[in-house]
């Protein structure tokens, strides 16, 4: 059974300036994030690990091909589906759909964006692939590199914490977010 997680933000992507829903938008890693993926790997290797376990979108694969040669892509780590807003400025949205941008921000759980989904369906499909993973009996420690959304929402749902309240978890590019298995609950720590 697995007693040690770390979940991974992927490393930085070129996204420009503007503030964008990149959700499934399928970008790789910058210079800078292909930077923070090698010193992820030299952080882990002192560190056992077993397994390794990414996100099918680029940005989280490279970031996992860097740290382990040897991984396995699970979907259900994508990130959030943003639907009709995929790709767009925030600021375009908040002005021409300011009512549906004010009711994202009032229901962050439950908002659906036209097309998209929720982070209360991105939370049960992850937590789903987190608990098939941790209740392996092969594995003691592995990583999942995933998404800030991604991430948030697991915290969040491992912590008890309201999804409403997941953005006050800082995912900065490449974080390290270490989760252990203590009497049947999980704890978090930021880093190794």
């Amino acid at each position: 059974m697995v007693d040690t997680v770390y979940l991974l933000r992927h490393g930085h992507i070129d996204n420009g300036d503007e503030k964008r829903y990149l959700g499934q938008t399928d970008l790789g890693l910058d210079a800078l994030g292909i930077e923070q993926a090698y010193a992820l790997r030299e952080a882990f290797q002192s560190i056992r690990i077993d397994a390794v376990y990414t996100s099918p979108l680029k940005r989280c694969v490279k970031t996992a091909h860097i740290i382990s040669q040897e991984y396995r892509i699970v979907e259900a780590f994508r990130e959030i589906d943003m639907g009709a807003w995929e790709n767009k400025m925030m600021a375009e949205i908040r002005s021409h759909d300011p009512e549906s941008y004010a009711k994202r921000g009032e229901d962050l759980e439950y908002f659906t964006p036209p097309c998209g989904e929720n982070f209360h369906a991105v939370a049960l499909r992850a937590k789903e692939a987190f608990d098939a993973i941790t209740c392996e009996a092969i594995h003691s420690s592995v990583i999942i590199v995933a998404h800030a959304g991604v991430n948030r929402v697991l915290l969040s749902t491992l912590l008890n914490l309201p999804i409403q309240e997941m953005m006050r978890i800082d995912q900065p590019y490449a974080c390290v977010n270490r989760l252990t298995r203590h009497q049947g609950t999980w704890r978090y720590a930021r880093g190794f």
